[in-house]
């Protein structure tokens, strides 16, 4: 949290440092909505919401190495084997959640929407520049 606070994308609050280098407002934030999570749910639902999350990041995060595929030497073969199983897994893990526990599901969903929300009111009005 702290070094995203640094680049602009969190409040600036998360990004201090007490004089020993340790990010606290950023730790006491993370506790704090960790609390939050554990209180609003089982272990469960945070892994499952964890394992989604990841899933997701690392599908997004093969999608741009594909498009840069010749800056990063990387091989498509593997690439485009990567985005398959991927997005096999997310298909399979939210399918999974629909089919068997469909209310922790809408609670992930909830949960993705508070986060979307809340980063869309942030960035409103601030002027980011993200380069590919």
């Amino acid at each position: 949290m702290s070094v995203i606070a640094k680049d602009g994308f969190f409040p600036k609050v998360l990004g201090k440092r007490n004089h020993l280098n340790i990010p606290t407002f950023a730790i006491l934030s993370m506790a704090s909505l960790s609390f939050c999570l554990v209180l609003s749910g089982s272990l469960k639902l945070i892994l499952e919401f964890g394992s989604i999350t990841f899933l997701i990041v690392s599908l997004l995060m093969s999608i741009a190495n594909y498009k840069i595929r010749d800056e990063t030497n990387s091989s498509t073969f593997i690439t485009v084997l990567a985005i398959f199983l991927l997005a096999s897994s997310t298909l399979t893990i939210i399918y999974y959640e629909l089919k068997v526990e469909i209310e922790k599901m809408f609670f992930i969903v909830l949960l993705y929407i508070i986060l979307t929300l809340f980063a869309w009111f942030y960035s409103k009005g601030k002027k980011v520049q993200i380069n590919f």
